[in-house]
């Protein structure tokens, strides 16, 4: 016994160092053909816009998203060689490979073989939904990581159902709070569920207690947000008024999202179609609900998280907020790796049908990742086929951005609808932002006392929401007096103040 404990601890993590190996290699690959993840672009630029000011202070990193993908961003800002872009991914790999190593220390409980943990652990990493999230330098990864620290909450509450249990749980949830947007609705979800994790004695002792345990921190922590909200925006809403706000997702541009022209505003419809989601990409969740029938603790452990999942999808779609369901349903996989900690897979029958459902599962997740992917996830999957997806010479924001990176000039622009021109500028020195007073000085003025302003097409979706277009509606079009046309190339224009 001792052998097969100290074999999985030691060549285990040898094992999960080659995968995390391997998914640094693949998200090299991935950016090596073009592929650029929107939401790693907006974070990085946001993070180089708050420590680029004049003045580094909190508001720089605005209240519109999460703030700890931020925070935990700040210090890859000061390597060297990470200017253009690359440390989101980087951030991405090192969570997932923080969940890797944190599971494959808790599977040690389960006394699997080294065998047996190189095959569950390759069937996890292959899988779509951990693989997309592990390489596209999305949040998603330290969501997964959250996602499976709540699932070991809730075994440990149907185990132990001690107060430390609760409190954990808890805690769990006020981080991912601050991680994701989705961790509302995966709150608001488990609400119904608590039922079914706590002990029977618990409820029917205080039922209301046990929402007080789990609820209160959490919901301390948004009111916490919308203070700062108050503060320093001057309103509490702000986050969940602004236009540009993560925490709105998708609801002001649902016709950009085909799952929300479908079920957007809808609450059983979506329900229904996650459903069918699940079942193709994680039968194995099915299995392991079926396996556990006869074993009331892991049957309602395992009942939470086929269920949990559906219901967080369902809500969040209804509020219009979910752009896609693999934005939730990536997160079962962590679940699933929460889970195999308690199973005991002993006998080869047992394994045998795991491993088989693990299969299942990592085809159909690619069948249907591939079959409903948005545009950011189909350029996701043709990177990773090495089709070479992004042609840099037809870049608005990126040129533009490298055309300012050469002329630094104090320049006027939203970087709100201009993260990728910031990004690929690689810095923020010089330039007057919207959370500056300068900016704020300047929309208020006529003519702006700026040397230069920079502005997107105003038809185009930046341009949109852009608010220099919206303050000066004619500036693109027809310029402004005391400013000459510098640059005009892909939906992109500059306009440089007249000397003298």
């Amino acid at each position: 016994m001792q052998q097969i404990l100290n074999r999985t601890g030691l060549e285990g993590r040898f094992f999960i160092s080659l995968l995390t190996l391997a998914l640094t290699i693949v998200t090299i690959w991935l950016l090596a053909n073009g592929f650029i993840s929107d939401s790693a672009t907006e974070r990085w630029a946001t993070v180089i816009a708050a420590l680029g000011a004049q003045e580094v202070v909190l508001e720089n990193f605005t209240f519109l998203a999460p703030h700890l993908p931020l925070y935990l961003l700040v210090p890859f800002y000061y390597i060297p060689g990470l200017e253009d872009g690359g440390a989101p991914y980087l951030l991405s790999i090192i969570a997932a490979a923080f969940l890797l190593f944190l599971w494959a220390h808790h599977l040690r409980e389960v006394e699997l073989s080294q065998t047996r943990l190189a095959m569950l652990a390759v069937l996890v990493v292959i899988h779509p939904g951990f693989l997309w999230a592990a390489t596209s330098g999305s949040h998603i990864a330290l969501s997964m990581v959250a996602f499976y620290l709540l699932y070991r909450g809730f075994q440990h509450i149907i185990s132990d159902h001690d107060i430390h249990s609760y409190i954990s749980l808890a805690v769990t949830f006020v981080a991912f709070f601050f991680i994701d947007g989705s961790a509302v609705f995966i709150f608001v979800a488990l609400i119904p569920l608590l039922v079914v994790i706590a002990p029977l004695r618990t409820i029917m002792v205080s039922p209301v207690g046990l929402y007080l345990i789990v609820g209160t921190p959490f919901a301390f922590a948004v009111a916490t947000w919308a203070y700062l909200n108050w503060i320093f925006e001057g309103s509490f809403m702000h986050f969940i008024e602004h236009a540009d706000s993560a925490f709105l997702g998708g609801m002001l541009y649902t016709n950009e999202y085909p799952w929300l022209l479908d079920y957007g505003g809808q609450f059983f419809k979506p329900l229904l179609a996650a459903t069918g989601y699940l079942l193709i990409a994680y039968p194995v969740s099915v299995y392991l609900l079926l396996d556990t029938i006869n074993n009331n603790y892991r049957f309602r452990a395992s009942f939470v998280l086929l269920l949990h999942p559906l219901i967080a999808i369902a809500i969040a779609t209804s509020q219009y907020y979910l752009t896609h369901p693999f934005e939730i349903l990536a997160l079962i996989s962590a679940g699933l790796m929460a889970e195999l900690t308690y199973v005991r897979m002993q006998t080869r029958r047992e394994f045998f049908f795991l491993i088989v459902f693990m299969v299942v599962s990592v085809v159909g997740g690619w069948w249907l990742f591939i079959e409903t992917a948005n545009p950011q996830m189909t350029q996701w999957v043709q990177s990773l086929t090495g089709k070479h997806t992004a042609d840099a010479s037809k870049d608005g924001d990126l040129q533009v951005g490298l055309w300012l990176k050469n002329n630094r000039l104090p320049t006027l622009v939203y970087e709100r609808s201009a993260f990728k021109v910031v990004a690929a500028r690689g810095d923020a020195e010089g330039l007057v932002l919207s959370f500056s007073h300068d900016f704020k000085s300047a929309m208020r003025e006529r003519h702006p006392n700026v040397r230069q302003i920079a502005v997107p097409e105003p038809h185009s979706i930046s341009g949109r929401r852009d608010w220099i277009n919206i303050r000066y509606p004619h500036l693109y079009d027809h310029g402004m007096d005391g400013f000459r046309l510098v640059y005009d190339n892909l939906g992109w224009r500059v306009y440089r103040k007249v000397s003298g």
